[in-house]
């Protein structure tokens, strides 16, 4: 699906009177509001925030998996799945540093102070660096890219996030803040026993160079942050380090390995059967290695980032799954990331090496058109 469809048969109309594509419009039926229940002792609620958060029951208690971006978000999971177990819980794992804000709706929940918080040894660095070093401009960042300002209805209004129905969930204000930091870390590579589980920890950056994938072979269950309900985001608009798609594919070629029943995201809906999960990840990790092999092959034939952003295109089959569909990022952004990440700003354009600024260019540009009147 191009970022842009001229043809005014593919225009929709959603509940709020949004204009958008009808496909991104059928996309929020997918991220309605549900807590799945996978298999006995596995539930994952979708729709409740930008991020799911998961429930897993092990002999020894209920281990949460992310915990949303508010005290409220939280509190809300909770009692959803309070209302299918009543097991006390025994851990709170992060996959990565985006979700986990509601910690302590967790602590509360537990009754105990000392509840076990493990996550990736990166996450207090991440959180240090996104709300202090570049905080600003990563706020202005997720302004534009979650369309924070946009108005609540009409023809502007927002559609959907492309993860989630919301960046953060109305129902959920005010959206008390309540991280809770870890009180063990891990890199990757370990193998825990938590609530009488075993739960393997691989090391899968993805949109975080804290993220990983959880691995619980019990129950053949794969919780993880690579495989999103949509093509996977290697450019997000409001800026963020290199998504290096060579370390991704690395991280689904993992999850592919395990075999798993039962796959569990931080966004969007779970997928169950072997089968249909080997097939549908399958592509989904090839949509990203044809971006970057193709990316490769046009750098390589001494094409620009302008001309590779406007040459590669997705398969036509990646539209038939939503998957792999550009919901979230557009293919075109990514291969000038990928550009970028492989050789820099400069992509051999002599251009834009020098350029002027911004009212020196705007000033010249006036005069060359024969000045302002």
């Amino acid at each position: 699906m191009r970022s842009f469809d001229a043809d005014p048969a593919q225009v929709g109309t959603g509940p709020l009177g949004q204009k958008a594509h009808r496909r991104h419009i059928a996309h929020s039926e997918r991220l309605e509001r549900r807590l799945y229940a996978l298999r006995p002792g596995v539930w994952c609620l979708v729709g409740n925030g930008l991020s799911n958060q998961t429930f897993i029951e092990g002999p020894g208690g209920l281990i949460a998996i992310d915990t949303g971006e508010s005290v409220e978000e939280m509190r809300t999971a909770l009692a959803e799945v309070r209302a299918h177990t009543s097991a006390p819980l025994a851990a709170v794992l992060y996959s990565h540093f985006h979700y986990i804000g509601g910690t302590t709706a967790a602590l509360d929940d537990a009754g105990r102070a000392d509840l076990p918080i493990l996550g990736h040894e990166r996450i207090p660095l991440n959180l240090a660096r996104t709300s202090g070093e570049i905080g600003p401009a990563y706020s202005r960042g997720l302004i534009h890219q979650f369309g924070l300002r946009l108005p609540p209805e009409g023809p502007d209004a927002l559609v959907n996030e492309g993860l989630g129905l919301h960046f953060r969930n109305p129902e959920h204000a005010p959206f008390t803040p309540g991280y809770a930091p870890p009180t063990e870390f891990f890199r990757g590579g370990e193998r825990l026993n938590l609530a009488g589980l075993t739960v393997e920890v691989h090391h899968a950056p993805s949109d975080a160079d804290d993220s990983v994938t959880f691995w619980f072979p019990e129950l053949s269950t794969c919780v993880q942050n690579l495989v999103w309900p949509t093509l996977f985001n290697i450019f997000a608009i409001r800026g963020e380090a290199y998504r290096d798609p060579e370390v991704l594919l690395e991280g689904i070629d993992h999850i592919l390995s395990l075999g798993a029943e039962h796959l569990v995201g931080t966004h969007g809906p779970p997928i169950s059967g072997a089968a249909g999960i080997a097939a549908r990840v399958t592509r989904y990790r090839d949509s990203i290695q044809f971006l970057w092999d193709q990316t490769v092959r046009g750098l390589n034939r001494g094409l620009t980032a302008d001309a590779l952003a406007h040459e590669v295109r997705l398969p036509a089959a990646c539209d038939d799954d939503d998957l792999t569909r550009e919901f979230y990022g557009v293919a075109e952004h990514h291969v000038r990331q990928i550009a970028a990440g492989l050789r820099g700003w400069f992509d051999g354009e002599p251009g834009k090496l020098f350029v002027l600024p911004p009212a020196e260019r705007a000033q010249r540009l006036v005069e060359g058109f024969g000045g302002a009147g």
